[in-house]
This record gives C-alpha cells, sequence and structure tokens, in this order.
C-alpha cells in the first residue's frame, strides 16, 4: 500500500496511480476484493459530470521485446452492463500526461476481445485473459474505459454518482517461458513504489509536467533464457568411481569452447546411476560425479560457485530399461543444463 505524503494514510496500491483523486479508486471494504483485503476500481462514467471518468496506470519493470508475446489477466466486476469498452493501453509515454481528449483514444486491447468474453448479467468477479505482441517500446500500462460515447445517468446505488469497474490481482507475463524478468528489476520496483505522491501533490506534479514530462524510465529489457545441456556416458568415469576422466575432457573442453563468449546464467550438473545397488550407494556415487564434474567446469570457466549447481538424484529419473545391460548403462550418466542468457 502506498503511504501518500500529503494524508499519510493508505490511500492507493504501490506503483499504481490514478487519473482522478486516489481515494475514489482504493476499496478497503471488507469482502469486496477477489483476493487479499483491497482492490482497485475506475469511473467509466459519473451521473454529474460529462465524460467523468478516470483511469489507473502503472509502470512495467521491464521493457517488452518486440514481436513478442504477453499475457495480460486480471479480474473485473461491476454492477452495470459497462464492461464491453473497458480496456488496456500500453504505451511509450507517461498515461499521466497524455494531452488528448481522453474518450478519443482508442485502446491496445479490450476485454470484450479477451480469450474468454466477460459475461454482462454476471456481476462477480470474472477473469480476463488477453494476448498481446509487443512493439519493444512499452514503458506503461493503462487501464480504464475507452468507449467513445459516454456513460451517464442514474448509477441506481444510493449515493453513488459513479459507474464503477472494480480490478484486482493484475498480471502481466511473458508467453515464452524461457523469458525471464530482467536484472534490476527489484531496482525498478522500489524506484516506481518510492513515488508517493497522490492527491494535490500529484495533481501540481502532473500540472508542472504536462508540458515537459519527466526524463523516460531506463529500464531494461527481459533476459531470454536458453538451455544446453550435454550428456556424460558411464564410460567417461571409472567404474564404481566418481572422478572424471582424461577421456572426458575434450567432450567438456569442446563445450568450453562454445561457452567462452556467452553470459551463463547458471549452471546446473545431475548425476544418475542404475537401480542395481544400495539406494544410499547410488545416490552417493551419483552426487559425487556430479560434484566432481562440477568442480572441474567451474574451475575451467572460471565460474563463481553460486553459478554451478550440482546433485545427485541415484536411479531416479532413468532414461532407458533397467532391465538390460544397455538400458543401464544410459542410465548412468551425468546431465549437465547450461543456462544461457541473451
Amino acid at each position: 500500500e502506498n503511504i501518500c505524503t500529503e494524508y499519510k494514510i493508505n490511500c492507493s496500491p504501490k506503483g499504481w496511480i490514478s487519473t482522478s483523486d486516489a481515494f475514489d479508486n482504493f476499496y478497503k471494504i471488507p469482502g469486496i476484493a477477489h483476493s487479499g483485503q483491497h482492490c482497485v476500481a475506475i469511473a467509466a462514467g459519473s451521473s454529474k459530470k460529462q465524460f467523468g471518468r478516470t483511469y489507473i496506470r502503472t509502470q512495467l519493470l521491464c521493457q517488452l521485446r518486440r514481436g513478442y508475446k504477453y499475457r495480460l489477466e486480471f479480474y473485473l466486476k461491476s454492477k452495470h452492463d459497462i464492461l464491453d469498452s473497458v480496456g488496456i493501453c500500453v504505451t511509450a509515454y507517461d498515461f499521466l500526461f497524455e494531452k488528448r481528449v481522453l474518450h478519443s483514444i482508442v485502446a491496445d486491447a479490450y476485454v470484450k476481445g479477451a480469450l474468454v468474453h466477460p459475461q454482462k448479467a454476471d456481476t462477480n468477479w470474472q477473469k480476463i485473459s488477453i494476448d498481446y505482441t509487443a512493439s519493444g517500446e512499452e514503458m506503461y500500462l493503462t487501464l480504464g474505459n475507452f468507449s467513445k460515447c459516454d456513460i451517464t445517468g442514474p448509477t441506481g446505488i444510493p449515493l453513488e454518482n459513479s459507474f464503477l469497474v472494480f480490478f484486482d490481482d493484475i498480471s502481466f507475463t511473458p508467453d515464452d517461458p524461457n523469458e525471464k524478468i530482467c536484472d534490476n528489476w527489484l531496482h525498478e520496483k522500489d524506484e516506481i513504489y518510492s513515488f508517493s505522491a497522490r492527491h494535490q501533490l500529484l495533481d501540481v506534479y502532473i500540472k508542472r509536467h504536462l508540458n515537459d514530462p519527466p526524463e523516460r524510465p531506463r529500464i531494461t529489457k527481459t533476459l531470454i533464457q536458453t538451455v544446453d545441456t550435454i550428456t556424460l556416458p558411464d564410460v567417461l568415469f571409472e567404474v564404481g568411481r566418481s572422478e572424471v576422466t582424461s577421456k572426458s575432457f575434450h567432450i567438456l573442453d569442446s563445450l568450453f569452447s562454445l561457452l567462452k563468449d556467452r553470459q551463463i546464467d547458471s549452471l546446473v550438473v545431475e548425476g544418475y546411476t542404475d537401480n542395481s545397488g544400495t539406494a544410499v550407494h547410488n545416490q552417493e556415487l551419483s552426487r559425487d560425479r556430479a560434484l566432481s564434474t562440477a568442480r572441474y567446469i567451474r574451475e575451467k570457466l572460471s565460474l563463481n560457485k553460486q553459478l554451478v549447481i550440482s546433485r545427485g538424484l541415484g536411479s531416479e529419473k532413468p532414461v532407458a530399461d533397467n532391465a538390460t545391460s544397455t538400458g543401464r548403462q544410459l542410465n548412468r550418466r551425468v546431465e549437465i543444463f547450461i543456462y544461457i542468457r541473451k
């Protein structure tokens, strides 16, 4: 929760800023949220003010990758049949300094185009999933009503003049499982959270920068992590022993030559045995083989110890039938997984 610098109370979520007074958009009524204690709302229209609508926006933690797909998901609900024009804008500029007439803006996506269309008669929380293809310039995400028409008239709710749409549990994640959050996301989150101006102080901030917006945040791209793998068969170890033999050096060294100019995120070495012998012996042998292999790799590549993980898994995860000698030999192996960053 954001403790604003003006009233010193929890008046909004951290990182989310409303184009109207935050008091009108942060709901702390017990039982109203989809999960947790609080949720946010936008005014899609007003019974008292023409085009009286609000938007909420947040800054992204990482720069998206051009042409890559992302999944935006959130829950929403409203007591009014007004969800078709609710949508999102993902912009390179800060929506707080938008100069266009707001009801003239075309959203990047509308909830009516979600993978599952929201039911009009349903006033409960509904899950919305939207697929989004990035341009690579995105910096901010804004939620609001992007209807060309005004929503006005009586709300049908006593003492309530706004047509409210509630949001909760918002996430924006890459479709590619190899795409990871950027390195400096924690620093960026702290920067975003440190901006606590709301209410009149926020109004002053926006007016001051309306014609000369602050410099765009220098967020970094998400990471693409690929995995290269290599398997060392049992014949590259002495029978029943854990030391890496000279016969395996040329295999590992050829791998190292390919990795020398690449950025390694981490390296995992897993040892396996067949199912002959006791479980304790198998676990110890597989662990020791993984350790000796990891030690050789770490020294050759001059990797930080924390980047190399080794573990022995004994006879778990066989790749062949242990009933045959050929199968048992295939199961006695060391697998190396190299996680590489792009």
